[in-house]
């Protein structure tokens, strides 16, 4: 009787102790750091996405930046929505050791070890991908959802295709361009988001009609939890 009353409290024990660890995976906060244009480090501590980066400071009179390269090397997936230096230098990036998601404009010249290919949800540790193929200007342009410990974060590049925010979950952080954000208020389409972050502005940017937006400055954390 004694042995089955032990048996049974392992077992007890043992799936109380899964279900804390999942539900800690999922509860896991997450920091994005603004570095300028559409460039965020996004971390939970041990994974890092680096959104439209490394870009080329500066160039069409956007955001100038300060990175330290030298100190990001491990774990890091580079995720890009388009080619336009204002997103992404291909110099830039050939000189890391990172991963790299993105449309084949911008990769088909890298190392073929660094690329992780287009598919309909792609795998990188904690990290779940969703592209989506969306329209600007004359590039290949993709905007992404973004699944990672238990949030969901939806990043629309430079797109201005209300087709993008059709059928998204309710969202833990929405990245977004003014334009675009004003674009899809105007027709009722933006979707449901704890956190709207306004993202490729100029400094002091005001967006109108953007209540409880976060319009970052260059080098501010926010806190997704």
């Amino acid at each position: 009787m004694t042995k089955r009353k032990n048996h049974s409290f392992y077992i007890l024990f043992i799936f109380l102790l899964s279900f804390f660890q999942i539900d800690t995976a999922y509860s896991k906060f997450i920091e994005a750091r603004f570095i300028g244009n559409e460039a965020f480090r996004i971390t939970d501590g041990n994974f890092i996405l680096m959104t439209d980066f490394p870009y080329e400071s500066g160039v069409y009179g956007y955001m100038e930046y300060n990175f330290n390269f030298a100190g990001a090397t491990k774990n890091i997936l580079a995720l890009i929505t388009h080619r336009h230096l204002d997103h992404f230098a291909p110099l830039l990036f050939t000189e890391q050791n990172w991963k790299i998601i993105g449309p084949k404009e911008v990769t088909q010249q890298l190392e073929q070890n660094k690329i992780i290919k287009m598919a309909k949800t792609i795998t990188y540790g904690p990290i779940n991908v969703i592209p989506r193929e969306t329209t600007h200007a004359n590039t290949e342009h993709y905007s992404y959802l973004v699944k990672w410990h238990g949030k969901s974060l939806f990043f629309t590049g430079d797109t201005e295709d209300l087709e993008a925010l059709k059928e998204l979950p309710v969202l833990d952080a929405l990245f977004i361009t003014p334009w675009f954000y004003r674009k899809a208020k105007m027709n009722d389409m933006l979707p449901e988001a704890k956190k709207v972050i306004i993202y490729h502005h100029q400094d002091n940017d005001i967006v109108p009609d953007c209540k409880g937006c976060i319009i970052p400055l260059q080098d501010e954390i926010i806190s997704i939890q």
